[in-house]
């Protein structure tokens, strides 16, 4: 493919000479970065894509899995650890744009102690910032999208020589002064890929981070413990205007088959998980699929509890609501994005239409569900009044919370091009796109508000709404597994720090005993 102008500048970088002198590639380390080292919020999620990675790879070579984040290792002690396993290539994924400084220094690191391992950057970043991930020429390959495809091919290359890398999907790469970035392709039957293996996750089991309680976080705050994430389809066919998922997982939704699905949860109630928490998008677009997932956790696990964290409104219905609760989910994550027609129609692009929203919610709180919903203020074309809109609409809903996000612009999506396109950015976005990463933070800066007066109004009306009554102070302290001390801590540094990074300290802490 052409040269991006962006390269025209660089130096003639590293290929590095170490790959091609690599016969064997024996020990394999997949990590990720430990982001409280640059981050004032800290990630002690399960490593679900390392491990599903591991179990792609395994059979080539030893893999190991290590995470920094769980006991939040120092970079000493990270350093010492890769030092001691010594392995031939290190895998680093980086699940955000938010991370790019800290994923940056830490294969800095690597680099600097390892010199000769070969280092693979996958993940988000690399999938929505490829150019700009490029430039490190620290590492050797990057991945873009879906790793099952590319990672074990590279593997297979690299003990070929690297020869030839032109037919390995999604792979990145130098040779000498030009950037290679091949064509992307998307796992076509996810049923062929293995389950996350957690047999090793360097000293940790599954069940070490499925007894973490989530404070603060109620998409991942369980019901029951220990508990374990899983995806079940990839894909987003819906074009709304802030969201990269399209380019990182594909515009065709693509499902795993309830059997499979079911399958995995046998192997994770094998293990000892109690309840198990879907990140897909689209959970319930299939719908015979979704139901026979439902009646299976029913038939074969009645004391399973089961949450999904994105559920599309216009998808639910009685027949699915009381299905869902009866099969042991009671909670329920809505992304409404907006209170105006106008907003969604013409400027989000979200097929949603609003007045079905507070019966579905009225009914969903009357079997039994908790709920959260989501909202999005500040897109450019966005009048003051229409933000306005939102939080009136938010307020008559019956959820138990509410939150408000700003709209922050993501590589690769279109509200990025729009804000590029229009300068409603600041000049340095995207060299330091790490610092200015947070749905608490305003950006964009319109005719209609400027950044402060929308940090200042979501803010104040997140807690004019969420604790206009005990009540409502009572629900939002228990789904986000809090007190009502910590609750009011909480409200205080949200309104002096304007929702930004107002949780200063680690916010997923261990569980009580």
């Amino acid at each position: 493919m052409p040269v991006p102008k962006l390269f025209s500048s660089l130096h003639p970088g590293r290929r590095s000479l170490v790959t091609a002198m690599i016969k064997e590639i024996k020990k394999i380390l997949l990590t990720q970065p430990n982001y409280a080292w640059l981050s004032k919020r800290t990630w002690q999620f399960p490593p679900y894509t390392l491990c599903l990675l591991k179990a792609v790879i395994k059979s080539q070579a030893e893999a190991i899995v290590f995470d920094p984040n769980f006991k939040n290792l120092s970079e000493e002690e990270t350093i010492k650890f890769l030092k001691t396993v010594n392995p031939d290539l290190i895998g680093v994924s980086s699940i955000s744009t938010e991370y790019f400084n800290v994923t940056r220094h830490t294969i800095a690191l690597i680099r600097k102690h390892l010199p000769g391992t070969v280092i693979v950057l996958g993940g988000v970043l690399p999938t929505v910032m490829t150019e700009e991930a490029m430039k490190d020429r620290n590492v050797d390959y990057w991945i873009i999208g879906e790793g099952e495809l590319a990672f074990p091919r590279l593997i297979e290359e690299l003990r070929k020589g690297a020869k030839d890398l032109s037919g390995i999907s999604g792979l990145a790469y130098w040779q000498g002064s030009t950037p290679v970035i091949n064509k992307m392709e998307f796992v076509s039957d996810l049923d062929k890929v293995p389950f996350p293996d957690y047999s090793s996750i360097a000293g940790l089991t599954l069940c070490d981070y499925g007894n973490i309680k989530f404070k603060y976080a109620p998409g991942l705050l369980a019901r029951n413990y220990p508990s374990a994430v899983t995806i079940t389809s990839r894909g987003c066919p819906y074009r709304c205007i802030f969201c990269a998922g399209r380019t990182i997982s594909g515009e065709k939704v693509r499902f795993r088959s309830a059997e499979n699905v079911l399958n995995e949860i046998d192997y994770l109630y094998k293990q000892g998980i109690r309840e198990v928490i879907f990140l897909d998008d689209h959970f319930l677009a299939d719908r015979n699929r979704a139901i026979k997932i439902m009646n299976g956790i029913l038939e074969n696990h009645r004391d399973l509890t089961w949450k999904c964290v994105n559920v599309t409104a216009w998808l639910l219905d009685e027949k699915i609501l009381k299905l869902m609760h009866k099969s042991g989910c009671n909670f329920i994550v809505v992304s409404i994005e907006s209170g105006s027609r106008r907003v969604l129609r013409d400027i989000i692009k979200k097929p949603i239409k609003l007045e079905n929203i507070p019966p579905i919610l009225k009914l969903a709180k009357s079997i039994g569900f908790d709920i959260i919903a989501n909202f999005v203020v500040g897109f450019p074309g966005e009048t003051w009044e229409e933000i306005r809109e939102t939080f009136a609409f938010a307020e008559k809903l019956e959820a138990d919370m509410v939150n408000f996000h700003i709209a922050t612009p993501l590589p690769k999506t279109e509200l990025m091009d729009i804000c590029l396109r229009e300068k409603l950015l600041p000049s340095d976005y995207i060299e330091n796109i790490s610092r200015y990463s947070g749905y608490g933070k305003g950006l964009i800066t319109t005719e209609e508000f400027t950044p402060f007066e929308l940090e200042v109004l979501r803010s104040y009306e997140w807690d004019r709404i969420n604790f206009s009554s005990d009540k409502r102070k009572k629900a939002v302290a228990r789904i986000n597994g809090i007190t009502a001390e910590e609750l009011e801590d909480w409200r205080v540094n949200t309104r002096r720090n304007l929702g930004v990074n107002s949780l200063v300290k680690n916010i997923m802490s261990s569980p009580e005993k």
